[in-house]
């Protein structure tokens, strides 16, 4: 394979604080599972040295203990949007440590491609597959990764091995143009 491979916690120390950071998925299936638990224990650590450590999520829908509950324990999640349902990201929300805007999941790629969020620094998707021209075959749910993965500085994948190489096909990747 042509491109660098790294642990969870190397990909994630590419992660700053303050980043914008898209994830694939839509609800759990489809969303990074190992990447996003070392991102949570590198946040802790910069909490107890001292330093302020936190990102604003972008995801295609919920997400699942392994995103929103990790991160949001380990008080990583400055913004959050669109669409959450983990008891740990509302409980953050509900406290003030977490800033929660409910927006239409429909409408995130959109606006993130308009520049109302600002840049996207990083895009954390899992895939079945990548092969050494960099096309990817990703997981069980797409979401926003289309827009996250052609937006994002640096591109994280997070390849799942477990995934049947028959998922091949199954997604049918449209990116519909903006309005004027």
């Amino acid at each position: 394979m042509k491109f660098p491979i790294l642990t969870a916690h190397e990909a994630a120390l590419h992660i700053k604080n303050g980043f914008n950071v898209g994830f694939s998925g839509f609800t759990a299936s489809g969303t990074p599972k190992d990447v996003t638990v070392a991102l949570a224990a590198i946040a802790k650590k910069e909490h107890e040295e001292g330093r302020e450590f936190k990102i604003n999520m972008f995801t295609g829908a919920s997400t699942n203990d392994f995103v929103d509950g990790e991160l949001a324990r380990a008080n990583a999640i400055n913004m959050r949007t669109p669409y959450q349902s983990c008891p740990d990201m509302r409980k953050a929300a509900n406290s003030h440590t977490a800033h929660y805007f409910d927006l239409h999941l429909s409408e995130i790629a959109q606006k993130l491609r308009y520049g109302t969020f600002g840049k996207l620094d990083v895009a954390i998707l899992e895939v079945q597959s990548i092969s050494d021209d960099g096309e990817i075959v990703l997981g069980t749910g797409l979401g926003n990764a289309p827009t996250y993965a052609t937006m994002a500085e640096k591109v994280i994948i997070e390849l799942n091995e477990a995934l049947n190489p028959k998922i091949f096909g199954l997604h049918d990747v449209y990116i519909p143009l903006d309005h004027p």
